[in-house]
């Protein structure tokens, strides 16, 4: 029998709840230790920008220790609370949903057609596949919205003979580095460069030399990872053409939710009102696509909500990671000392072309283990390095350079990140394990990323 990929072990829970468990302890003490201090916010269009001039020790109360424990239920009242409750019922859905596509043999069927099509072809399977998922990343901005996905390719990882690890590494890794090697990504180049006063996705054939340095990074790890495998795919022409007609049509049912799922997050990009109800969008489509298919392939109605809540129910101790991940914020917010690690991190820049570019690449670098959203950290950096570049003469767009390679390669390492963690439990692959395989990956990409901000100090990368 084929490994499912839609639940999550209790091994795999009891490592992930006890790293994020040990960081909440940790993000707590930092509320005890750390000077109390807040800056002061303007909202100008609708968008909070902070001075940095205006930072100010505060004299406050520090946050009781048992609220590190109720944190993860906090979070869902503060701000971020919408946000977090979607994507918790969006993972319960996929998860209920991929189960109905598994058991109807839907899913299987895909991946299958895959195969017989590159089964002599893997390695230009790898390839097309990450490539596809690292343009999603780098020209669109896809983080998030690659989720529904994952599933999908981690499957196909499976019967084509690999593992969960390589159908990760195809599709969310892939679509973590594109993000980062960004090239027309509108929630890191599009919007640091705004604030910045750059004209619009200039620079960027620097950029598309980056974009294909990190893909080759990248390939030539899941092609060296993929050697390992001589196992053949487990089912040929004839099972394809056996396949009954009930599947045939529960499969067209799939492929048309798929059509559907990519139409609406590309005219998300043009209607910005549909971005704020993306997720919850996605999720209904999700939720739809595994009720159709599953009447499609006369599996009967009360069969398929017998299926749906046994995939929603194995995926249900993952919602409690994602509550504690992003419980870890809420308390360094709360305690009040978030504004104090900003001052404190930007205060550290100094001068010295290069050493200010190096340096915001590790500020944003660390300050994205407590925020991972990439438009959030622009809004609150941006106007702050600014004003540092000009006055060690740091071009602009270098500036631009370095925040948008700490922002988004430690997404896909980072325990903090929710994105990461939900598409391992959709594959059911420990975080421990995941932070073996990679971390010597994100060593090399840290150093290549660095050798490409000291050529673009150098060449004075610009315009400006």
């Amino acid at each position: 029998m084929q490994k499912s990929a839609f639940s999550i072990n209790r091994n795999v829970f009891i490592s992930s709840f006890l790293i994020l468990f040990v960081l909440l302890i940790v993000a707590g003490f930092l509320t005890r230790v750390l000077p109390t201090g807040i800056f002061e916010r303007h909202t100008i269009d609708g968008k909070t920008f902070v001075d940095f001039n205006s930072y100010r020790p505060l004299e406050t109360k520090r946050l009781p220790i048992y609220r590190w424990f109720t944190a993860p239920i906090e979070v869902l009242l503060s701000p971020d609370g919408p946000r977090i409750v979607a994507l918790l019922l969006f993972l319960l859905v996929v998860g209920g949903s991929f189960s109905i596509l598994h058991e109807t043999s839907v899913l299987n069927y895909a991946v299958f057609s895959l195969i017989v099509r590159f089964k002599n072809r893997k390695n230009l399977l790898i390839a097309m596949v990450t490539l596809v998922f690292m343009l999603f990343g780098s020209m669109l901005g896809l983080f998030e919205e690659v989720v529904p996905f994952v599933p999908i390719v981690v499957q196909l990882s499976l019967q084509m003979g690999w593992d969960e690890f390589l159908g990760l590494g195809m599709s969310i890794l892939a679509a973590g580095f594109g993000f980062s090697a960004a090239t027309f990504n509108p929630f890191t180049v599009l919007l640091a460069q705004s604030l910045a006063g750059l004209p619009a996705f200039s620079g960027l054939l620097f950029r598309i030399l980056i974009f294909v340095a990190i893909y080759l990074l990248l390939i030539c790890f899941l092609l060296r990872y993929s050697k390992r495998f001589d196992r053949n795919a487990s089912m040929n022409e004839e099972n394809i053409e056996a396949v009954d007609s009930a599947t045939r049509m529960a499969f067209r049912s799939f492929v048309f939710f798929v059509i559907l799922m990519i139409t609406v997050i590309l005219i998300s990009f043009f209607f910005r009102a549909l971005q704020t109800y993306l997720v919850p969008v996605i999720t209904l489509i999700y939720l739809l696509m595994g009720f159709f298919c599953g009447l499609s392939a006369n599996v009967g109605f009360l069969n398929v909500l017998k299926i749906f809540s046994r995939g929603l129910l194995t995926i249900l101790p993952s919602t409690l990671l994602i509550m504690l991940a992003a419980s870890i914020k809420h308390v360094v917010e709360q305690g009040m000392v978030m504004d104090t690690i900003l001052y404190r991190a930007v205060s550290l820049l100094g001068s010295g072309q290069l050493r200010v570019a190096l340096m915001v690449y590790l500020i944003v670098l660390a300050l994205n283990f407590f925020i991972p959203s990439a438009s959030a950290k622009a809004f609150l950096l941006m106007p702050l390095l600014v004003p540092i570049a000009q006055l060690t003469k740091l071009s602009r767009q270098t500036l631009v350079l370095s925040f948008t390679f700490g922002d988004g390669f430690s997404n896909m390492i980072f325990p903090t990140n929710p994105v990461l963690l939900i598409s391992l439990s959709l594959a059911n692959f420990s975080y421990f394990r995941w932070f073996k395989k990679t971390v010597l990956l994100q060593i090399f990409v840290f150093l290549v990323t660095v050798i490409f901000l000291i050529v673009a100090v150098l060449i004075e990368y610009g315009p400006f």
